[in-house]
């Protein structure tokens, strides 16, 4: 699943009073359709939208960081 990261310096970052939520995109992941505590939530804001192939994300709180080491 595509992944956008919370952060305020890049120009494709979930904005920050997204995160630790879940956001419902649309199909081609270019805009947040809506957002709420639960997937069950989201599930129903696309459904009642009739978003056409909504993709899903739970956004990491906003001191939450990922690091990898290779």
């Amino acid at each position: 699943m595509p992944t956008k990261p919370v952060c305020s310096i890049s120009p494709n970052a979930v904005p920050l009073k997204y995160a630790g939520k879940w956001v419902v995109w649309n199909s081609d992941h270019s805009q947040i359709v809506g957002s709420a505590d639960t997937i069950k939530e989201v599930w129903r804001i696309a459904r009642e939208g009739l978003v056409v192939d909504p993709i899903f994300e739970k956004v990491p709180r906003s001191d939450v960081r990922f690091v990898g080491m290779r």
